[in-house]
């Protein structure tokens, strides 16, 4: 019933992986109003979604949303909010984040960096490299969960405040 009428083609089914046929402010806007109006306390929507992105820059890739999920039920906040906020991961983030994040934590750690020309696979299954990313992903996700947590609440008060103004 909802199928188009002639298929797309291999190349135009990539094309739409990478970029949507809509455009990404759509998808975004999409995100936000399911954000903003799930019904629960401004609160618990924020850090839910600050959560999401506390665990987004973690090094665990395989499991954030079962981690942003678990961490969820333990502090009583909003799931999906949660899930939504891992969403700040995704293959145009991860790159900065994960760069940002080891060079932080080899800064703190007092280490060299690595020049390119002594870049091996074996460098990257190191536990210098996994506790440079995981104290670099642990300062990040912090500071930008914080941000976020404070960005989110402040415009879904100022949401359900209008929203509750063009009702009366």
């Amino acid at each position: 019933m909802f199928k188009r009428k002639k298929p797309l083609g291999l190349l135009n089914q990539l094309k739409i992986i990478f970029w949507p046929e809509k455009g990404f402010k759509r998808n975004f806007l999409y995100y936000w109003k399911r954000l903003v109006r799930i019904p629960e306390s401004s609160h618990s929507i924020s850090m839910g979604f600050s959560v999401g992105v506390f665990i987004a820059f973690s090094p665990f890739l395989g499991l954030h949303t079962i981690l942003c999920i678990f961490i969820s039920w333990v502090f009583g906040v909003n799931i999906l909010s949660s899930i939504m906020g891992t969403f700040l991961g995704n293959p145009l983030t991860y790159p900065l984040m994960w760069a940002s994040s080891i060079g932080l934590g080899d800064f703190i750690l007092g280490r060299q960096k690595l020049t390119y020309e002594k870049i091996q696979l074996s460098d990257f299954f190191g536990i210098d490299f996994f506790m440079s990313f995981f104290l670099g992903s642990l300062i990040l996700g912090f500071l930008f969960a914080v941000i976020c947590y404070f960005l989110i609440k402040y415009f879904i008060i100022i949401y359900k405040a209008n929203r509750i103004k063009s009702r009366d």
